[in-house]
C-alpha cells in the first residue's frame, strides 16, 4: 500500500446536494442604493473587496472583505455599500438546495462566516474561466466547493473561541454609547437572542450586565483617580445621559455617584466582580 495515498469515504447519511443547478454567477460592483426586496433564488455571496452592510428582514448587519452568507427566498434584503463595497454571488436553485442550506446553516438566520478571503481568488479565478459553454458546471463547483468549506467551518468553530472574542470585542469598545447588544450582535453576524445565550453559557453572567459592571468599574476607576464631573464620567464611561448614569450607579454600588466622589476611599470595597 502506497503510505502516500488519501482515501476518504463519504458517509451515506451525508448526501450531496445533486439537485441544484446554478443560476447566475455575477461579480458585483454596488456603487447604487439598492431596495430591499425578496428573491426567487438561493444564493451564496462572498465579500472581494471593501465594507457594507447585509440588511435582512429590516436588521443590518456590517460584512467586509472575506464575509460569506447566504439569501434564501422567503427572505427580504439588501446589500448597501460603505466603501468600495465588491462582492460575487452564484444564485441556485433546486430540490437539493434547502438540504443544502440546511447542512450550512444551524438555523435560517443571518449567519455571516468571516475570515473566508482564502475563496476570493478561487472565486475570480472561476469567474475568469467562465463562458457561455461552462458557466452553469464552474458555477456549480464553486457553489459546492464554497459550501463544503463553510460545513468544515462550522463543524469546527469552536464556540467558547468566539464567546471569548466577543468578550475582548466588549472590553476594548464598552466607553462607546453605541455599543450594545445589537450592535455587537451585528458586528458578529449573529442573531441577538442566540449571541446572548452564548454569551451567558460561557460567561455565566447575562450581556447587559457583563457590559453594565464594565462601565461602572470604570466610573469608580475614573472617581478613585479624582474625577469629579458625573457628566464627564459618564461620557467617558459610555453612557450617553448622565441621569441615567446616576440612576444606575446608585443601583450597581448603592450610593449615588456625588457621594462616592465624596468618600473616594479604599478601591478594593468599590467594584464589581465582572
Amino acid at each position: 500500500m502506497n503510505c502516500n495515498n488519501i482515501c476518504k469515504f463519504a458517509p451515506s447519511g451525508a448526501a450531496a446536494p445533486t439537485d441544484i443547478n446554478a443560476v447566475n454567477f455575477v461579480l458585483e460592483n454596488s456603487k447604487t442604493a439598492q431596495k430591499e426586496s425578496i428573491r426567487s433564488v438561493y444564493a451564496i455571496h462572498i465579500i472581494t473587496r471593501g465594507q457594507g452592510r447585509f440588511i435582512l428582514n429590516g436588521k443590518s448587519y456590517k460584512i467586509e472583505k472575506g464575509d460569506v452568507f447566504f439569501t434564501l427566498p422567503p427572505y427580504l434584503y439588501a446589500i448597501k455599500n460603505d466603501g468600495e463595497l465588491e462582492y460575487a454571488y452564484v444564485s441556485f436553485l433546486g430540490g437539493g438546495a434547502p438540504a443544502l442550506i440546511k447542512r450550512i446553516l444551524p438555523t435560517e438566520k443571518a449567519t455571516i462566516f468571516k475570515g473566508n478571503d482564502k475563496l476570493i481568488n478561487f472565486w475570480k479565478e472561476a469567474l475568469k474561466s467562465a463562458n457561455p459553454a461552462n458557466t452553469d458546471l464552474i458555477a456549480k463547483s464553486v457553489l459546492e466547493y464554497s459550501a463544503a468549506t463553510l460545513i468544515a467551518y462550522t463543524q469546527q468553530e469552536d464556540v467558547s473561541v468566539t464567546a471569548i472574542k466577543i468578550e475582548q470585542y466588549v472590553r476594548l469598545n464598552f466607553t462607546s454609547p453605541a455599543l450594545r447588544l445589537k450592535t455587537v450582535a451585528a458586528r458578529f453576524g449573529y442573531d441577538e437572542k442566540y449571541l446572548s445565550k452564548l454569551f451567558y453559557r460561557n460567561t455565566g453572567i447575562y450581556f447587559a450586565d457583563y457590559l453594565t459592571n464594565l462601565r461602572i468599574n470604570a466610573a469608580c476607576g475614573l472617581m478613585q483617580q479624582g474625577k469629579t464631573t458625573v457628566k464627564e464620567i459618564a461620557l467617558a464611561c459610555g453612557f450617553s445621559d448622565p441621569l441615567y448614569f446616576s440612576k444606575v450607579f446608585k443601583n450597581k454600588m448603592g450610593i449615588p455617584p456625588t457621594d462616592f466622589i465624596k468618600e473616594n476611599s479604599n478601591p478594593a470595597a468599590h467594584s464589581i466582580k465582572i
